[in-house]
């Protein structure tokens, strides 16, 4: 219900309440008025209108019991109708706040769809920024594709045109090895066939005795067995004879007694029979003659048939002998005629190979020629499609980021890591194995698995870590903001920045900061690692905290405040021309950097290089178009001061770098280590030339002489060394410090300024050694000298805070203070304390 209705509602309740109260009481008036005008007439009439009045009064009581009673039942009604309008009014009212939330709720879709429909066309924008860049990354992969393809088909090409090339020349050198050698393998087949001739000749006679003594041992063998079978036949035919003359006997004898018993006269035939018996014996008379004359011919023929088999076999033994003899020669020869047909065959394939390998290198050649201009061509596309990759890749995010559709892992995620997870996960101390030195190292993931999940906070590990406070171990949990961008930056995909490898380390990734300002007040003095007079001589350059202090050498008033720099400041050094001031610092373990300040106004020109921990020395080249600098990550880098860009990085020493200075042509670096060496090495390549070992303690300082092939280190030894480029040989060392050697500086003349740790600043020749003065005063060690020629002045600053100036002629103090903002100045004091104001 609305309010509109609520007068009608009333206006309903008020009608009835009328209905019911206000018709009985006029019809009671109405008749009141009307008695008066009926007089009484008499006492009947009077009677009767008494009981008329009764009856009235009766009626009036039941109509007013009735009238009661609807009344108080009006009145409950009434009671129930105000109850549902104040039910109907609370809801009323309930429904006009709803309605008044469906306002609001209706203004605030509006202003929503207002600012939406206003944010439509940027997100449209960055919609097609995105497609751009996809499109481009896409043609810029199909490039990257493309040339790989191409690098591999003319690596292919080249490596075959090698080949070839090579099997080329090796089949040339091969067959003339083989022309070489054919004379004497012919000669050798020649002498191998004559011998296996010879060989044969004598095989063949071999066989031809063999043959003959074969076939008289066949036939002596035949003569025996010819023999053997006559005699078996005349042994036979005796035998025969025998068994004949045995059964006519026994037919003599069964005659005889036939005719004995019988008296038949068997006499003839007894005579016959006998006579046939006799035949028979001399029948075997002249069998056994015939026996006995066969066995000598058998025993005689035997014997020949024995020498026969010997001569036969002698003459096999002298056929295996000359068959064993010409065996190796036959196949020597064999073996010479295969070895020449092999050469000249060998001859014959290899000079196919060299006509076939000076076709394919023509071919493979012309292969090349067509293809090697594409790679130049293919290469400037690709370094044009890159850039515009990048620039439409940076464009779009720079589209999406205010839409909350980019979040920038360098900007924002990286410092957040550098800051509070590094330290514990890197590579070096892989807590969990989880390393966050780089993009790709996070994307590994640790030992628990992967701990980012693109689009999904929820089930990214890194998220529930941080936020149950289990991670930063032992330190201040994440702050919520800090929180909010990591979960920002998965719930958006977890990007990486165009352009940044994900192999890149951390430190690279995250952007410069401004570095802390400096105090406008020093609670106390700070030690002076560096000074540096302006080519003028009328500035001098000292070491603060986060800033470098420019004095006035006239009179010690403070000029300038050079801030945004690290904790500490280790070298400091003028350009050649005064208008550039280089300035090497380090926040102990976290950071160092090598700057380059505008000397005029102290306005930072450029950083010219990050590192992980201090930067301690630098130096311009002295043709003033490179930078030298060196510092506790062990390296020494060269930059290239025009583009800003690292031309060389040499990581030869085992330890800090604390120096580093260039030779006076430009061409070599000379560095001094913590590791208690002093090296040499090429500007250019980096490659080492030589290294001095000679101080056997922490080398601190050195500097070349004037003649570019020497070299003055100083150390924890308390010496300054002079020797040689070439071969490393100390010519000399120089004595009488009472510290360490902490600075040389080399004026005109070779002659050499020491800084050191015994609180004064020493002058020696180069030349012999010889003592020229000392400049005394300080209190403290002596950290860093600096001297200037054209105003004859020296200065150096102490581990106190102090810096003092000297008369460089001869050593009187010109200026002495305390090197902090608003530090009065004592002149030609050489013993007064400075004063603070």
């Amino acid at each position: 219900m609305t309010l509109s209705r609520i007068p009608l509602v009333r206006l309903t309740v008020l009608c009835v309440l009328l209905i019911c109260v206000g018709v009985p009481t006029r019809v009671r008036g109405q008749e009141a008025s009307a008695q008066p005008a009926n007089p009484v007439q008499s006492a009947a009439q009077l009677r009767q209108q008494i009981q008329q009045l009764k009856e009235d009064r009766q009626l009036t009581e039941r109509e007013l019991s009735l009238k009661q009673a609807a009344a108080t039942v009006s009145a409950q009604r009434v009671e129930e109708l105000k109850r549902q309008l104040l039910a109907v009014e609370a809801r009323a009212s309930a429904e006009a706040a709803e309605a008044q939330k469906l306002r609001e709720k209706s203004a605030l879709l509006e202003q929503h769809l207002v600012r939406v429909t206003a944010d439509l066309p940027a997100h449209e924008a960055a919609d097609s920024a995105v497609a751009a860049a996809d499109r481009a990354k896409a043609r810029l992969d199909a490039l990257q594709t493309a040339r790989g393809e191409l690098q591999t088909q003319l690596a292919g090409l080249r490596k075959s045109a090698v080949e070839w090339r090579s099997r080329g020349a090796e089949s040339e050198q091969q067959a003339a090895a083989l022309v070489a050698q054919r004379p004497e393998l012919e000669k050798k087949a020649g002498e191998a066939k004559a011998a296996a001739e010879k060989a044969e000749m004598a095989l063949t006679a071999a066989k031809t005795a063999t043959d003959t003594a074969s076939a008289a041992l066949t036939a002596t063998a035949a003569s025996v067995a010819e023999t053997e079978a006559r005699t078996a036949d005349a042994a036979s035919a005796a035998q025969r004879m025998l068994q004949s003359a045995a059964s006519l006997e026994k037919s003599l004898a069964t005659l005889r007694e036939a005719a004995k018993l019988t008296g038949v006269d068997a006499v003839g035939a007894i005579q016959a029979l006998e006579k046939t018996i006799a035949d028979f014996a001399a029948l075997k008379t002249s069998n056994a003659a015939l026996q006995a004359e066969l066995a000598t011919v058998l025993a005689e023929r035997r014997k020949l048939m024995v020498a026969a088999k010997a001569e036969h076999e002698k003459k096999l033994a002298e056929l295996a002998a000359a068959e064993q003899s010409a065996a190796p020669l036959r196949t020597a020869h064999s073996a010479a005629a295969d070895a020449v047909a092999a050469s000249v065959s060998k001859e014959a394939q290899l000079k196919q190979l060299q006509a076939d390998s000076g076709e394919w290198q023509r071919t493979l050649t012309a292969q090349l020629e067509s293809l090697e201009p594409s790679l130049p061509k293919l290469d400037a596309e690709l370094q044009i499609a890159t850039a515009e990759t990048l620039v439409l890749q940076r464009t779009a995010e720079q589209a999406l980021e205010p839409l909350g559709r980019f979040v920038s892992f360098s900007r924002h995620v990286a410092p957040i890591f550098a800051r509070r997870c590094v330290a514990c996960h890197n590579t070096r101390s892989p807590g969990g194995r989880l390393n966050l030195d780089s993009f790709a190292a996070l994307q590994k993931g640790g030992e628990s698995g992967v701990v980012v999940e693109a689009h999904k906070t929820a089930e990214s590990l890194l998220i529930s870590e941080v936020e149950s406070g289990s991670m930063p171990k032992e330190a201040d949990p994440l702050k919520a903001e800090e929180i909010a961008v990591l979960k920002h930056w998965i719930a958006v995909g977890a990007p990486l920045d165009a352009g940044i490898p994900a192999a890149a380390d951390l430190f690279d990734v995250v952007p410069e900061f401004s570095q802390p300002q400096p105090p406008e007040e020093y609670r106390a003095p700070i030690p002076v690692t560096a000074i540096a007079f302006s080519p003028d001589g009328s500035q001098l350059a000292s070491s603060g905290y986060h800033e470098v202090l420019v004095w006035n050498t006239a009179d010690g008033t403070l000029i300038r405040r050079v801030a945004n720099l690290a904790e500490r400041i280790h070298d400091i050094e003028y350009s050649a021309d005064g208008t550039r001031l280089l300035v090497a610092a380090g926040t102990p373990g976290q950071l160092g950097e090598l700057k380059l300040f505008s000397a005029a106004d102290g306005s930072l020109l450029r950083t010219l290089v990050r590192s992980r921990d201090s930067i301690f020395a630098a130096a311009f080249s002295p043709d003033q178009t490179r930078v030298a600098s060196a510092g506790a990550d062990r390296a020494i880098v060269v930059t290239d001061l025009n583009t800003g860009e690292q031309v060389l990085k040499v990581e030869d020493h085992a330890d800090w770098v604390m120096d580093i200075s260039w030779s006076p042509n430009g061409q070599r670096l000379v560095s001094a280590s913590k590791d208690k060496t002093c090296k040499v090495f090429d500007a250019a390549t980096g490659n080492p030339v030589v290294t001095f070992p000679g101080h056997g303690e922490p080398a601190y300082t050195a500097v070349f002489l004037a003649d570019g092939g020497s070299v003055a280190s100083g150390g924890g030894d308390r010496r300054v060394r002079i020797w040689q480029v070439a071969d490393a040989k100390e010519v000399r060392g120089i004595g009488g410090f009472g510290g360490d050697v902490f600075r040389i500086r080399v004026a005109s003349g070779d002659l050499l300024y020491s800084a050191s740790g015994d609180g004064n600043v020493h002058l020696h020749k180069a030349a012999d050694g010889a003592v020229v003065r000392k400049y005394a005063g300080h209190r403290d060690w002596v950290y860093s000298v600096a001297e200037h020629a054209g105003r004859k002045l020296v200065a150096a600053g102490s581990y106190d805070g102090e810096v003092r100036t000297w008369n460089a002629d001869d050593a009187a103090p010109a200026l002495s203070f305390t090197a902090i903002p608003g530090a009065r100045t004592v002149a030609a004091a050489g013993q007064q304390t400075p004063v603070s104001q």
